[in-house]
């Protein structure tokens, strides 16, 4: 069971946002609250592995309520939001997820899953291991993940993608998920960019598992990678599909 906060300064928003997770049956519903201000001093205290945030409050919105959670690692974010717009906004502090406003059960859980499946992985990451992962590889052309007191190192051409989990980064391969104790922004600047391509403020895909990219309206773009995964472009990396097609 994921111990969550739900904190939303609207009460009927927050009232369905906290039944809906309930029905999941995935979390125990640590605090409720209509206080971000409240909520971040439960949340200091450790312990909590979901927060689901309302990203406009008035006290302090979600985005800027994140940069004062001071526990390490942070918990896995989901952003709630009646305004599409501010998606950009939850991505680029490695929120795991957004939910658009009226909630959807069905995408609730499928937040929720998500944050399970994470939250799994982070454990599995976390056990045996007193801090954080080594910012560099110790071998040339691989990625260095410690889990369970295991140390892996894993080739880049065996990565399809990698997708951004608050302070984490999740490493998709052929045979399993990986979770690597290091933010994708960080991850970024070690990998080398004629491989990798940020396509999105959540993902990093790799350039030799590109099978397919469709363009779409409005600059945005679709690519299939090898694994049968399709991953949107959006278009603040419009760039990304220029370097993946080689067009100008």
């Amino acid at each position: 069971m994921l111990r969550t906060i739900v904190c939303d300064d609207e009460l009927p928003a927050l009232e369905l946002a906290t039944s809906l997770l309930k029905d999941t049956g995935a979390v125990e519903i640590v605090m409720s609250c209509q206080s971000i201000i409240d909520a971040l001093e439960v949340i200091n205290e450790g312990g909590i592995d979901l927060v689901v945030l309302d990203i406009e409050m008035p006290e302090l919105g979600g985005v800027d309520a994140s940069k004062h959670m001071r526990v390490d690692p942070k918990p896995l974010l989901v952003f709630a939001t009646a305004h599409a717009e501010y998606a950009v906004d939850a991505f680029g502090v490695d929120a795991i997820d957004y939910l658009m406003k009226p909630l959807d059960p069905e995408r609730v859980g499928k937040a929720v899953e998500k944050a399970v499946r994470l939250n799994s992985l982070i454990a599995s990451t976390e056990m045996g291991n007193d801090k954080a992962d080594s910012p560099q590889p110790e071998r040339s052309g691989m990625l260095k993940v410690k889990d369970a007191g295991h140390v892996y190192f894993i080739p880049y051409e065996d990565v399809y993608s990698i997708e951004a989990a608050g302070d984490y980064s999740l490493i998709h391969t052929p045979s399993r998920e990986y979770a690597l104790r290091r933010t994708l922004r960080a991850l970024e600047k070690q990998l080398p960019d004629d491989l990798f391509v940020r396509v999105h403020r959540s993902t990093i895909i790799s350039a030799r598992h590109v099978r397919e990219v469709r363009l779409l309206a409005k600059g945005e773009a679709l690519v299939t990678l090898t694994n049968g995964v399709a991953v949107k472009v959006s278009r603040s990396y419009r760039d990304a599909v220029h370097r993946l097609t080689g067009e100008a």
